[in-house]
């Protein structure tokens, strides 16, 4: 039986979640263009970097999901809805038939993963699950959907697993790599998850919980690795950001492709190398030209709403250490949204 008879058609709610440390902008614009509620995380405090996000996503879903909700995270700062509805996009992810889709990127990131990631990713494709020669085909950590019973499962694994439990380890491998590293530690960790997995359904026979989105479906990235696109990437397009490519990616990535290679039709924005307009738009990476000049395009066109009169998300706040039961209570969700405006419901 395949992983698509083990989870519910019918799915008992939907939710978009976000972690986020402090107020943004962006946090009202993904609740405008979010097909599905938006719900926003937050510890307070000091930002210990990704390892907060990892942690908030883990207890918010052990105390607070439902085994047959549908949940999608994504990042907080850099993510908008591309005008696809909640019925397209529910269509989009029944399709892939697996209970977990992770979003793609171009690249392998961090460098730490690089070896094991590329044995994992050809076992993927020998497995039939995808087509591992398509640009797009390593993980981001920067959307997530899946079932609410199957996201448990991968988060528990990803707890029980992680560096992070040695805190001076994960420090001490920061200071020796760049503390861009805390800035990766959850796409490390889901890296380290997806590899374990891989080798469990080849090995041991274990369930197929995870399918990656290589074809960009679902979760679309501005980032392009220059040698992927020849005839849409001139040689004056440099790649790194303003042409200094950084010490932590090995291929030229592009941050500032040109806006002639996305078109906007009917408020969703489609990219000239992909057959399909993806439901979300991902500006990842540490600069943003491309994904700031299509929202600043879909906002002239009139494509988010204007003049909002209150957030239009509701704040959870998550208690530091291990899952409470009083996370994400009634409480805490009427708290409102950063700044101290009172959340819509």
């Amino acid at each position: 039986s395949g992983p698509g008879r083990s989870y519910p058609k019918r799915i008992t709610s939907t939710q978009l979640v976000v972690y986020a440390n402090k107020p943004h902008e962006n946090l009202q614009l993904l609740s405008d263009t979010s097909p599905f509620p938006v719900t926003v995380l937050s510890q307070g405090g000091e930002w210990k970097g990704t390892l907060d996000k990892l942690l908030s996503y883990w207890t918010y879903l052990m105390n607070t999901v439902d085994d047959d909700a549908l949940v999608i995270f994504v990042d907080a700062f850099d993510v908008f809805g591309n005008g696809i509805d909640g019925h397209e996009l529910l269509r989009r992810y029944f399709a892939y038939d697996s209970p977990i889709v992770i979003a793609t990127e171009e690249n392998t990131f961090p460098r730490e993963v690089e070896a094991q990631a590329h044995m994992a990713i050809q076992l993927y494709g020998k497995m039939g699950l995808g087509n591992v020669s398509a640009p797009s085909r390593f993980v981001n950590a920067g959307g997530i959907m899946g079932i609410g019973w199957a996201l448990k499962r991968m988060f528990n694994d990803m707890q029980e697993n992680m560096v992070a439990h040695n805190p001076e380890l994960l420090q001490m491998h920061a200071d020796l790599t760049g503390h861009w590293f805390l800035h990766a530690y959850d796409q490390y960790e889901l890296w380290r998850f997806v590899i374990r997995h891989i080798v469990a359904v080849q090995d041991e026979g274990a369930e197929m919980l995870i399918a990656l989105d290589i074809d960009q479906r679902i979760f679309g990235s501005t980032v392009l690795r220059k040698d992927n696109w020849p005839n849409l990437l001139g040689d004056d397009i440099l790649g790194g950001v303003n042409g200094v490519h950084s010490i932590d990616v090995d291929v030229p990535l592009v941050f500032d492709a040109p806006q002639a290679l996305w078109t906007i039709r009917r408020c969703s924005a489609h990219f000239a190398g992909r057959r399909q307009a993806p439901a979300f738009w991902h500006g990842n990476g540490p600069w943003k030209p491309a994904w700031q000049g299509l929202r600043d395009r879909l906002a002239a066109s009139g494509c988010f709403p204007a003049n909002v009169p209150q957030p239009g998300y509701n704040l959870c706040q998550v208690p530091r250490k291990r899952p409470a039961e009083e996370a994400c209570s009634d409480e805490s969700l009427a708290m409102g949204a950063p700044g101290g405006a009172a959340a819509a419901a």
